[in-house]
């Protein structure tokens, strides 16, 4: 991978992370750039078609996670009484 071909898949990991308020280190942001490195090895280096295919890929992994998986939203309903 050519230096132009990392700066590229960085600046679009760094919208990503941004637009979703993640850090690099969150797990999330892990498995976009693991997506980012696959579609520059399948030959794709254009920046916006990179961060649509990210993003499409994002948002259907995210909803094919079993419920169990998935954060359970907070409620004051469900919080436990002490």
């Amino acid at each position: 991978m050519e230096l132009s071909q990392i700066a590229t898949l960085r600046r679009v990991l760094e919208a990503f992370c941004y637009h979703h308020e993640l850090t690099f280190s969150d797990p999330p942001a892990i498995s976009a750039a693991r997506e980012l490195m696959r579609f520059a090895d399948e030959g794709e280096n254009d920046p916006v078609i990179l961060a649509r295919r990210l993003d499409e890929v994002m948002r259907a992994s995210h909803h094919r996670r079993p419920p169990a998986q998935r954060p359970m939203p907070f409620s004051s309903a469900s919080a436990p009484r002490q």
